[in-house]
């Protein structure tokens, strides 16, 4: 049992994997906060933050405010019931598809 099998289990892995497969997660390390790499979309970053907001009506952390290494990356918390995590992840999904 690890950590990162409980937080498996909160948040469905394979939903990333096969709906927005583009996107890759990067494995958590005692946190309830996800890092996710969105550069795969090769789309700007400002249209991304755009389509995030508009229209997946979604706010995530900007990885770029936590430095360089942060590039590209943006950070969902887990800190909540499973079901907002998959809606949240719906969420992300359409605002991808609508760039």
């Amino acid at each position: 049992y690890s950590f990162f099998s409980h937080i498996a289990k909160i948040m469905n892995f394979d939903y990333i994997k096969n709906y927005m497969p583009q996107l890759k997660v990067k494995k958590p390390e005692g946190t309830y906060l996800l890092w996710v790499d969105f550069s795969n979309l090769n789309v700007d970053k400002k249209d991304l933050k755009n389509a995030l907001i508009n229209k997946g009506r979604i706010a995530l952390n900007d990885g770029s405010s936590f430095g360089i290494g942060g590039d590209g990356y943006y950070r969902i918390n887990l800190a909540c019931p499973r079901s907002m995590v998959l809606e949240g992840l719906k969420r992300i999904e359409f605002a991808i598809k609508s760039l």
